[in-house]
């Protein structure tokens, strides 16, 4: 057991739900940042990439921290922690007074998101334990939307004439409102086994294949995010303007899916589900290399996002319920595993275009989770817990 509930249920499950809308409205509010900084900063392609590194090494600092932060201090107040970070950093980034206060401010950006990430993660298994409901898949469905919904308010903003400035702080200032009205309701009283439990702890038994299986579907979705543009203006006359369009059929396909996820997890079980998951991301992915129409390749993008978009809340709700490692340690280790995966997954992806091709680098990912697909039939047993 991870620890007691004393809150309303339904205001403890809307203040998950936020939590991770935050997250996800994070992460896009930053995206529209990258050239921002970059031009402010007079900053090259390789300086970027170690302000954009500093800021990852911060996201894997703070979700290998925060279990060791539970002992000490209630959720509730790592979580506004999380929120001073993300505020002050988006705004240090759009004023860029220097760039080492600007590098700080991107270390603090990655820590508080990795914080808001591994906080929501724990607080959303509690409560599928609690109150005996599949939670994780719509909880990250809330992820996608926050993406989408700040990306949409931007856009919005711009077209209305605001400057670029407003249509970030808009989004920003949105933020710290959701926070104001959900954070109250977080509660969460950690059992005396979970507060004694380690801080981080390699995962070993069925937790290390749920960490195994969120890493590689993390590197398929962080090589999507960095390299699907780039696929598609090499694959088709997209221009650039419209190379995202990949990603955002992706991002869509995942919404639908999380909100669908538990759905099917409660229908048939979160073995079959995951399995299948992970045999349509191998398919997607071998069909992206062979094919060479551009409504085939949007069909196997939306593929991609249907496949991928349950398949960590899944190992990330086993990694709660299994009794090989203490449920806390275990939800830090596969969500760190997952999330450290994103990161350097893109990199990874990038090594292996440049000795064969972009699709080719894809049609070998998608023979490696072909086989993660046959492991998890083998060891299907551990993915098969009540």
């Amino acid at each position: 057991m991870l620890g007691y509930l004393t809150c309303r249920p339904a205001g403890s499950v809307f203040s998950s739900r936020t939590i991770f809308a935050l997250a996800g409205f994070a992460v896009a509010a930053w995206a529209p940042l990258v050239p921002h900084v970059k031009t402010g900063l007079a900053l090259s392609h390789a300086a970027l990439s170690h302000y954009i590194l500093l800021m990852g090494t911060g996201s894997i600092c703070g979700m290998a921290l925060i279990t060791a932060l539970l002992r000490y201090f209630k959720l509730r107040t790592i979580l506004v922690l999380a929120l001073l970070m993300l505020n002050g950093a988006l705004y240090i980034c759009i004023a860029l007074p220097s760039r080492e206060l600007t590098a700080v401010a991107l270390f603090c950006f990655g820590l508080g998101l990795g914080f808001l990430e591994i906080g929501g993660n724990i607080y959303a298994s509690f409560l599928e334990e609690k109150l005996e409901r599949v939670l994780l898949p719509q909880m990250h469905g809330c992820y996608s939307l926050g993406e989408m919904g700040a990306l949409a308010t931007a856009i919005v903003l711009l077209n209305l004439g605001l400057s670029f400035y407003s249509a970030i702080l808009v989004p920003t200032l949105c933020l710290s409102l959701m926070a104001l009205l959900s954070l109250p309701y977080v509660d969460f009283k950690p059992t005396v086994r979970t507060a004694t439990a380690p801080s981080f702890s390699l995962p070993h038994g069925s937790v290390l294949l749920f960490a195994l299986v969120s890493s590689l579907i993390y590197m398929v979705e962080g090589g999507m995010l960095d390299w699907s543009a780039l696929y598609l203006m090499q694959n088709s006359a997209l221009t650039l303007e419209l190379a995202s369009s990949g990603y955002i059929v992706l991002i869509v396909a995942m919404a639908v899916a999380r909100f669908s996820g538990g759905y099917l997890i409660a229908k048939f079980s979160s073995f079959k589900v995951l399995l299948c998951s992970v045999l349509g991301c191998a398919l997607a992915l071998i069909g992206m290399y062979l094919s060479a129409s551009l409504w085939l390749i949007y069909g196997y993008f939306m593929l991609l996002g249907l496949s991928i978009a349950n398949i960590m809340p899944i190992c990330i709700s086993l990694a709660g319920r299994q009794e090989q490692m203490p449920a806390l340690t275990a939800i830090s280790a596969v969500s760190t595993c997952g999330y450290g995966a994103l990161i350097i997954g893109p990199a990874l992806i990038g090594y292996l275009a440049a000795h064969l091709t972009l699709s080719g680098a894809f049609f070998t990912l998608g023979l490696i989770v072909l086989a993660l697909s046959l492991l998890i039939y083998i060891t299907r047993k551990a993915f098969s817990l009540a």
